[in-house]
C-alpha cells in the first residue's frame, strides 16, 4: 500500500519513482492542500505541470502576503506569467500584516524581475 503524501516518506516515494504520473502528483498536491501544506502542494503541482493550480496557490500567497509560498509557485510559472501587479499586491499585503521579511523579499523580487 502506498504511503500518503502527507508523510515525508510518502512524498519521497512519489518523487523517487520515475513512473509517477501527473495525476498522481496532482492527487498528492490536493491532499497536501487539504492539510494546509501549500508549499509542498506547489512542489507537486509543479511536478504535474499544473499551471492552473500553481496560479491558485500564487493567489493565496498574494492574499496572505506570503512571499515564500508565492516564490514556490513562481519558480515554475515564471515572473512574467504572474505579473508585477501580483507581486506588488503581495508586498502590500505583507506590509499590512506585519510580515516585514516577506515584504522586503517581494520588493527585491520586483527589482530583480521587472
Amino acid at each position: 500500500m502506498a504511503k500518503p503524501a502527507i508523510t515525508w516518506e510518502g512524498r519521497r516515494a512519489l518523487t523517487d519513482n520515475p513512473n509517477t504520473n501527473a495525476d498522481t502528483f496532482k492527487n498528492a498536491a490536493r491532499e497536501l492542500m487539504d492539510k494546509s501544506l501549500l508549499a509542498d502542494a506547489a512542489t507537486f503541482f509543479s511536478l504535474a505541470n499544473d499551471e492552473e493550480a500553481l496560479r491558485e496557490i500564487a493567489e493565496l500567497a498574494v492574499e496572505e502576503g506570503n512571499f515564500f509560498l508565492f516564490q514556490a509557485a513562481a519558480a515554475k510559472l515564471g515572473p512574467e506569467s504572474l505579473g508585477r501587479e501580483k507581486v506588488e499586491a503581495l508586498r502590500e499585503a505583507a506590509e499590512n500584516s506585519g510580515k516585514a521579511l516577506y515584504a522586503e523579499r517581494a520588493a527585491k523580487y520586483i527589482s530583480e524581475h521587472y
